[in-house]
């Protein structure tokens, strides 16, 4: 298990915390795009920080 924050870096690992996360937003009622998904796996793997991505969805990007 990665510590939170730790870019997840194991390709099986990665996809499997992503369903996971998706399928608790989907509980929750939300619904993901392609773009959500593609944004939350970079994050995940560190390719890009969570300040990063809240930059970029303020810009509407």
């Amino acid at each position: 298990m990665t510590r939170r924050g730790e870019p997840i870096t194991d390709p099986d690992k990665l996809e499997k915390a992503f369903q996971y996360a998706k399928h608790d937003l989907e509980i929750e009622g939300f619904t993901l795009t392609k773009e959500d998904e593609k944004n939350m796996k970079a994050v995940a793997s560190g390719e890009m920080t969570r300040e990063e991505l809240i930059e970029k969805l303020k810009r509407g990007e």
